[in-house]
């Protein structure tokens, strides 16, 4: 479009206004300019033209050959000179690909993109229109890998239920029952079992479609080790021996592999170690080297629970952590400590106890190195909302000023009055949550504090005596009375005074609660079974907070006081 005939031109190319000025001793050149503006436009078009039908093609071959999908993507030259819609629908389809091809979502630089696209064209999922809804859910879906694999939990549920709603709306079932399992799978160690329920509706959206035998073995999976986490082992070998025998039949041997590891973990879990090994080796035998570290983890734990500590050493020594997630060197160094333990070899203990809190310190730093980066980016894009905000507010009460000034000046004085409250009553609201969000911050840094000295105190005295167990003296609860007060808005004391009937166990009990510890930290910490601390939670439930409805979990209660 021309803006001017003597010095200003100006024209979209790739989606953005392109602007040149010249002045009239050129002019003998402006032809030569306006031709080389119309080639760059027609070379934009024809690179529009050229992707479409690579990407329909990449788009069909996707759910059965992503190989074949990847390999029409690359045919596409120079996808960063492709449209905004264009270049959005490619970084899904990249970040699909490679996620089918189990290299996951390890970098944010094409889905973010993508995912921003989606949700301004979509409106956030208020759109009717199917297929934009549709790559709304999928982007918000692999945006929900990304935060995963990086521990950022809260980012990563509100994408999987944006992704649940739009894919519902649409009815887009394959990205529906990916979200229910992945959210099961998000919130399985903090919530067991909200997370089973969330895997079982990814199970009936799955049978609805009947789509892929592979991910309904997946779902089968998680079913499982949700129940595990929730100390249902009965449950849990129902579910994995239902997805074994899937496996087998559909000759599915990554699918096997899980299965048997599955099965193995869960006969650890109750003690009957010889057919845990035996699933666990009948399950390396299939391990190709995406889940190759966690099965030989499994392989070394059976080994070590049937007291074959040199064979679990071997297996732990040959494990190849370098380049990859720092939980793994967490459980190989974690397991080489336990074995030193029993073998007495004090000095070789002491290293691999400072190797295993240094893992779990990167792991720490990692995950909030991410949020701190998803914050910044929430900060900056508030702050350009709220700009654009006050800067229409301001329009419309100049034009409301001029109008009102015309006919009632002490209409203006009121509209003034109304929108300063107005604004402040924002400003008060956005403080609100900005304190809430810091003691948030607060809780989940105290909750990883607590875990790492518990598994600091666990080595020490295991180190000072094999039959000794931890104890919580009266010191520590209070240090950790004044922890929780002074991290969490007084939570101890707001707590004494509302419910003063309450015992001294009833507000550590709670403490423990509020710190997220789950059923088996618990027990360790009372010298109690799981079922014990069960009952306790349900008779606090009952008679300490008179809450009687079985949908509402103590957690939820403690967690709104």
């Amino acid at each position: 479009m021309f803006l001017s005939k003597d010095r200003v031109y100006s024209c979209f190319v790739h989606g953005k206004c392109v602007t040149l000025c010249f002045d009239k001793s050129v002019k003998m050149k402006r032809n030569w300019y306006i031709m080389l503006f119309a080639i760059m436009l027609l070379s934009s078009c024809t690179n529009d033209r050229r992707a479409l039908p690579l990407l329909d093609r990449a788009e069909a071959l996707l759910p059965a050959q992503p190989d074949s999908a990847e390999v029409c993507l690359n045919r596409i030259p120079n996808p960063v000179r492709l449209s905004e819609a264009n270049g959005a629908r490619y970084a899904l389809l990249r970040s699909m690909t490679d996620d089918r091809q189990g290299k996951g979502v390890g970098s944010d630089t094409l889905i973010r993109d993508s995912h921003e696209y989606y949700r301004k064209a979509s409106h956030a999922g208020q759109t009717d229109d199917p297929a934009l809804l549709r790559r709304y859910a999928q982007s918000c879906y692999y945006m929900s890998l990304f935060y995963s694999s990086c521990d950022s939990t809260k980012q990563c549920e509100d994408l999987l239920h944006q992704a649940i709603k739009s894919s519902e709306k649409c009815e887009d079932w394959h990205t529906c029952y990916l979200a229910y399992t992945m959210l099961g799978i998000t919130t399985n160690w903090s919530n067991p079992e909200y997370a089973a329920r969330q895997v079982r509706k990814a199970l009936e959206t799955y049978h609805k479609i009947n789509d892929d035998v592979n991910n309904e073995v997946l779902i089968l999976g998680h079913i499982a080790g949700c129940f595990l986490t929730a100390a249902e082992p009965d449950s849990a070998l129902k579910y994995y021996n239902w997805g074994l025998k899937v496996a087998k039949k559909n000759h599915l041997i990554k699918s096997h592999n899980e299965m048997c590891m599955g099965l193995a973990n869960t006969f650890l879990y109750k003690e009957e170690y010889e057919k845990a090994l035996q699933y666990a080796k009948d399950g390396i035998s299939t391990a190709n080297d995406t889940v190759l570290i966690f099965s030989q983890l499994t392989l070394a734990q059976c080994y070590q629970a049937c007291d074959s500590m040199e064979q679990a050493k071997e297996i732990y020594n040959s494990i190849n952590c370098e380049g990859s997630n720092p939980m793994n060197k967490y459980f190989v160094f974690k397991g080489l400590s336990e074995i030193a333990i029993q073998q007495k070899d004090l000095e070789s203990l002491v290293s691999y106890i400072d190797s295993t809190h240094e893992s779990m310190e990167d792991r720490f730093l990692q995950s909030q190195q991410v949020k701190d980066e998803y914050y910044q980016s929430n900060i900056v894009k508030e702050l350009e909302k709220e700009q654009i905000r006050h800067e229409a507010e301001r329009h419309k009460w100049v034009l409301g000023v001029i109008i009102l000034c015309v006919v009632f000046v002490s209409s203006s004085i009121i509209y003034n009055v109304y929108s300063r409250k107005k604004h402040m009553q924002a400003e008060h609201q956005k403080e609100i949550k900005h304190q809430n969000e810091i003691i948030r911050q607060k809780t989940l840094t105290l909750t990883v504090i607590q875990k790492h000295l518990l598994e600091k105190l666990e080595h020490v005295s295991q180190i000072i005596s094999d039959t000794e167990r931890i104890k919580m003296t009266e010191e520590a609860w209070k240090e950790l009375e004044y922890l929780l007060d002074d991290t969490d808005n007084h939570f101890v004391q707001n707590l004494r005074q509302q419910y003063k009937d309450f015992k001294e166990e009833d507000i550590q009990l709670c403490m423990l609660i509020r710190l997220r510890m789950d059923n088996a930290v618990v027990s360790n910490i009372y010298h109690i079974s799981v079922s014990a601390v069960k009952k306790r939670k349900l008779n606090l439930k009952k008679n300490g907070f008179h809450v009687t409805d079985p949908a509402i979990h103590l957690e939820e209660v403690i967690e709104r006081l």
